[in-house]
């Protein structure tokens, strides 16, 4: 008799999106001046945002143009798209999304952070600052922690899991940037930015979707 293989069920999954905003190139080219402009006094005082770049109030959605709501239609799709009810029903709901404008120059970075009384969060890359170059020393790559934290790696380190995904299991992961890149993950996943040394501006839009 032949021994049955053994099930290996993957539990308790963390989703991240990866998604690309189809209209990125329009988009990106009519807010890109728009958030430099509110940026700049700020940027030009040299200090005043202590290594982790500039980042507009909460009221981006009042002053960002009306291509914004472009932008909020998309994610309020992705978001629905990826929520369930536990009867396992698609959900439509109307998401409150709360976003901030960032700007990063070279040397900032984001530390790590979950994101309490949201649902979903995320980041939008107007500009990512390559200016198309593939080198990875230009760093700035998305980090997402285990949610977890080290538990995972506490008793072992040195060894993980023959899992997809399970290499990383109390570490980080990472994703490299590009311009038009939306990336969306559960709120309570802390996500950073490692440290960008490209030369030209990095511009972003991060936000947070709750539960109307």
């Amino acid at each position: 008799m032949v021994a049955p293989k053994p099930q290996v069920r993957t539990m308790f999954a963390t989703p991240v999106c990866v998604h690309f905003l189809p209209v990125a190139q329009e988009f990106n080219a009519e807010l890109r001046p728009v958030i430099l402009e509110k940026a700049q006094p700020e940027l030009a005082q040299a200090g005043n945002h202590h290594g982790q770049g500039w980042r507009s109030g909460p009221d981006f959605e009042a002053w960002g143009g009306a291509q914004v709501q472009t932008l909020f239609r998309v994610l309020r799709d992705l978001a629905d798209s990826l929520t369930a009810a536990r009867s396992g029903n698609r959900v439509d709901l109307e998401w409150k999304i709360a976003a901030v404008a960032a700007v990063r120059q070279k040397g900032e970075y984001l530390e790590r952070a979950a994101r309490p009384g949201a649902f979903w969060s995320g980041v939008y890359y107007v500009d990512d600052g390559y200016q198309k170059s593939d080198d990875e020393a230009l760093g700035g790559a998305c980090e997402l922690s285990d949610p977890r934290g080290v538990l995972p790696a506490m008793l072992a380190p040195q060894l993980a899991f023959r899992v997809p995904g399970g290499l990383t299991a109390g570490q980080t992961e990472a994703i490299r940037p590009q311009s038009g890149m939306i990336i969306l993950h559960p709120s309570w996943q802390p996500r950073g930015e490692r440290r960008y040394d490209g030369a030209a501006q990095r511009i972003t839009i991060e936000f947070d979707l709750s539960v109307p």
